[in-house]
């Protein structure tokens, strides 16, 4: 009988900073790293299933909040949620399947920050990003730049939500404390009006 692979164990969060998403974590890029080299896999669907040990089929991948529009903290698993003709879906690949190499309408990654002005304004997006050949996991930034089509565009990825429609790998998300929140203030609101 052959033994279930482990995931490794994560990397404590960087200190707080004034601008904690702006910071690069090199223990975290050291974590996925490793787990791109012992799974074996270049594909780019794997780096968000490995940053919240969420190892489900992206079928059930749902688009949760824009990642320009809502500030994510690092290690936040994201995507880019088009058809393949580039317009907005609701589903990974508009639910036709796991991507389609070289259309620029399907990426994902584990953000790794932001780009920002002097005033605070987010100018792009900085992703953890792998794809067959690349070797290694990259960092790479990607601008808002409505000039530019699909995943070029920072503006283009989301957050990854499941079929429940919490964040991809609920507590082991980065994000879930702060959707949660958001949540319950959601919540709130509506029943303070009612």
């Amino acid at each position: 009988m052959r033994p279930e692979k482990a995931f490794l164990p994560r990397p404590p969060i960087l200190p707080k900073t004034r601008w904690p998403e702006t910071q690069f974590d090199p223990g975290y890029l050291a974590f996925l790293d490793a787990h791109v080299a012992y799974w074996g896999s270049e594909e780019c669907v794997v780096l968000p299933k490995f940053a919240v040990n969420a190892l489900r089929t992206v079928a059930n991948w749902r688009r949760g909040a824009n990642a320009i529009d809502v500030i994510m903290p690092a290690g936040t698993p994201i995507a880019s949620f088009m058809d393949r003709k580039g317009r907005p879906s609701d589903r990974w690949d508009g639910g036709q399947g796991l991507g389609l190499t070289g259309n620029f309408t399907t990426h994902s990654g584990v953000l790794a920050g932001y780009l920002l002005d002097a005033y605070g304004a987010v100018l792009g997006l900085k992703i953890w990003e792998i794809y067959p050949g690349a070797g290694r996991v990259r960092r790479r930034i990607y601008l808002v730049d409505d000039g530019q089509f699909g995943t070029a565009n920072a503006r283009a990825y989301h957050a990854i939500h499941d079929l429940d429609l919490a964040p991809l790998g609920r507590a082991d998300n980065p994000y879930y404390a702060q959707w949660i929140n958001t949540q319950r203030a959601t919540i709130h609101m509506r029943s303070a009006r009612g």
